[in-house]
């Protein structure tokens, strides 16, 4: 029954892959997706459904854009399909500093260099904020209440993004204060954890800050040299003694490998939807800087902000998955002493049929050396590894009667995993 089945699909195979090439062959007609790491509602999830939306409507485009949430993991979920995905035009990643901080965070292994830059549109201004119910009420009350019981106070932050680095960079200026850092999402999540009393502290978004205010969040002070004309009773950071300012610049980026022509021509798009009365109208409401910077710019930028970033000892020089190459040797060994006592006891107590030993030790072991080690050198691919190693694993101690269920099961385990540890858990996978 099984083999009958795989007959089947082995002849459905030619079908789907014309299928498949259809469907590819068309997207690119069809839209630009444009993939927002974030969740509906926030700060970037608005700002990149002004720019689509004007893009669309005016007709700068030849083919629509579509926003696309893909949230999870502080952003870097939505970061790793886009660095995957073609390099055709076909998707966008609309993503600002979190692009650095992200990697320096040790949630990913790969930064701005890792993608074709395209464009900036826009600086945001950001805010420190507690619910209105909380007792503090400026931003040096808090930092000493941080320093005085370390790590008590909670601040909800996407750990590796902008806004938990903003709550690192104002710890390190005052000396002695310590955060407790919980793992929270995007703007409007931040704003619920806060709301809900889960959570103390977060930074938002000057326009996060004016949609959630009436909601109950208090504004503690502005990450900008002078106050905001349009939250002119917040004081600034430096206000409270400490000099810190912080922007969040929003970037436009493209999966590495993409023709400089075509970054440029979606650079000229956003340039002339920038340029637009109705997204200037809804820049201004939302207090947003108007500021544009092209590919070249975008990319000198965010060196500037990862030097100073650097310079003020908040993040480390990036991560490196760690040397596999001791333990996979201490593995195997201990592995092999195992299987040739387990060997030995059995050649004693059971016929020969039934006898096992280092011989039987030898497939796995190999099999799982090779997974960890090119684990080790492929940056990106735990996904396909994780569904190679298991098919391998499973087929190899199943009987033939079970090969069906043998590959069914081989796919959908580490798919689960996958979606479970990153997904669920916001655990950073390689």
């Amino acid at each position: 029954m099984s083999f009958r089945l795989i007959s089947d699909m082995r002849r459905l195979l030619p079908l789907s892959a014309l299928l498949l090439a259809a469907f590819t062959a068309e997207g690119r007609d069809k839209a630009v997706q444009v993939i927002v790491p974030f969740a509906p509602g926030g700060g970037s999830d608005t700002l990149a459904r002004v720019f689509t939306r004007a893009i669309n409507q005016e007709k700068l485009s030849d083919v629509p854009w579509v926003v696309v949430n893909i949230p999870g993991a502080g952003g870097t979920i939505g970061s790793r399909r886009a660095r995957k995905a073609p390099a055709d035009g076909s998707n966008l990643l609309f993503l600002h500093d979190g692009i650095i901080t992200a990697k320096h965070a040790e949630r990913t292994l790969y930064g701005p260099e890792d993608f074709t830059p395209i464009a900036a549109t826009g600086s945001v201004g950001m805010v420190i904020c507690v619910s209105e119910k909380s007792p503090y009420s400026d931003l040096g009350s808090l930092l000493d209440q941080a320093a005085k019981n370390p790590d008590t106070i909670t601040f909800a932050a996407n750990i590796g993004a902008p806004s938990y680095y903003m709550a690192r960079i104002l710890e390190h200026t005052h000396g002695s204060a310590a955060f407790r850092y919980v793992q929270s999402g995007g703007g409007a999540t931040r704003f619920a954890d806060l709301s809900g009393g889960h959570m103390v502290a977060s930074a938002f978004s000057v326009s996060e800050y004016m949609s959630f205010q009436s909601g109950g969040l208090r504004a503690l002070a502005f990450l900008g040299e002078n106050r905001h004309p349009a939250m002119p009773k917040i004081p600034t950071a430096a206000e409270s003694g400490l000099e810190v300012t912080y922007d969040n610049l929003q970037g436009w980026w493209m999966p590495e490998g993409a023709d400089p022509a075509l970054a440029e021509d979606f650079a000229n798009t956003l340039s002339a939807a920038m340029n637009l009365e109705s997204v200037q109208k809804i820049f201004s409401e939302q207090q947003i800087d108007q500021v544009f910077l092209d590919g070249d710019g975008l990319r000198d930028a965010m060196v500037q902000k990862e030097s100073n970033l650097r310079s003020l000892s908040v993040i480390s020089e990036g991560t490196k998955l760690p040397n596999l190459l001791i333990p996979i040797a201490i593995t195997l060994l201990v592995g092999l002493v195992i299987a040739g006592i387990g060997g030995w006891i059995q050649s004693r107590e059971l016929p020969s049929e039934s006898k096992m030993g280092a011989k039987d030790f030898f497939p796995t072991a190999i099999v799982v050396a090779a997974y960890l080690l090119l684990l080790q050198f492929l940056d990106g691919w735990f996904l396909p590894l994780s569904v190679a190693f298991l098919f391998v694993s499973f087929l190899m101690h199943f009987e033939r009667r079970d090969l069906a269920k043998s590959v069914l099961t081989a796919v959908l385990v580490p798919l689960v995993l996958f979606l479970f540890l990153s997904t669920l858990l916001s655990y950073r996978l390689p």
